[in-house]
């Protein structure tokens, strides 16, 4: 179950069967997308991924986070795609649009089943998520990650716990997640933090991006980066509807930035600037890291095959 509102919610798990595994992504820094789930128990207020829900005539409200599509069939439909003489080898980002380790995952093992066939296949994978079940697979990661590229970033906006409770109700506090990062890091496993979205006014206190930088380079992340949240449609109105209950003394100001979906460029620059600084500062991606065998280029298959 997770917070909604005032109440408990229990969500429902429907099982589908879909015609494809990835879909084609474009004007990203990756090919090719791969979501296990449809929905999301974490119930995150900003999720970028209801504006998704509402172009796709679902529920992006309530029903995102209680209405789970689970795509049984995914695993068997990958490793097909992934079999083809066309496939290029090219990178997947894999839970862009909801988490692939949300508590289900214990049960379908659908996320694991992909990483095997990524492996299998020696397919490079860029995966993110928020749940520390992740660390269960910490094997398959570390196999393919001797293969081909392989990165995972735990998404952590803050470690503020009070912004956590509110925000990101069906979660992992976000220590746990960074613990879990340490763990990953420890198993040859290249880790690193998101800090998106940003929240104007609730997470983005100079003392609360240190605390979360340090945290992160404290967990050894290999990595770092920050973006602030927009609010497109399906989004908006899910947050500014939890803003006016949670902070309703900054629904002025979000109406200023926000006349769009955007805040204006310069408080993005400004705010990855001040991140870019801590991030130089706490050393994070300087770490020494555990020797791992050097993943293999897509370029030299036909070399080992």
């Amino acid at each position: 179950m997770f917070y909604h509102g005032r109440s408990m919610v229990r969500p429902q798990y429907r099982e589908v069967l879909v015609k494809s595994a990835l879909t084609r992504v474009t004007g990203m820094g990756f090919g090719w997308s791969l979501n296990p789930y449809q929905g999301c128990v974490h119930g995150c207020v900003y999720c970028f991924a209801r504006a998704h829900a509402k172009l796709a005539d679902r529920d992006p409200g309530e029903g995102f986070s209680t209405d789970i599509a689970v795509k049984v069939n995914l695993p068997q439909l990958l490793r097909q795609e992934l079999s083809r003489p066309s496939w290029r080898h090219e990178r997947v980002a894999f839970g862009t649009a909801t988490d692939p380790y949300q508590p289900i995952e214990g049960r379908y093992r659908l996320t694991r089943h992909c990483l095997e066939a990524f492996r299998d296949s020696w397919t490079p994978v860029g995966l993110i998520t928020k749940g520390t079940m992740v660390i269960r697979d910490a094997d398959v990661l570390a196999e393919l990650a001797t293969r081909t590229e392989t990165t995972v970033c735990f998404s952590v906006p803050t470690v503020d716990e009070e912004v956590w409770r509110r925000t990101e109700p069906g979660t992992p506090p976000p220590r746990q997640r960074l613990r879990a990062l340490r763990e990953l890091v420890a198993a040859g496993i290249t880790a690193g933090v998101g800090m998106a979205p940003i929240l104007p006014g609730i997470s983005d206190a100079p003392a609360q991006l240190e605390a979360t930088v340090a945290a992160a380079a404290e967990a050894g992340a290999g990595f770092l980066w920050a973006n602030p949240v927009y609010l497109k449609p399906g989004t908006r109105e899910y947050f500014l509807a939890f803003l006016d209950r949670e902070y309703p003394h900054l629904r002025p100001s979000y109406d200023r930035l926000f006349p769009g979906a955007y805040v204006p460029a310069r408080y993005k620059t400004a705010v990855q600037e001040q991140v870019g600084r801590l991030r130089d500062r706490h050393q994070v991606g300087t770490q020494p890291r555990p020797a791992r065998i050097q993943p293999v280029q897509p370029t030299q298959l036909a070399l080992i095959s």
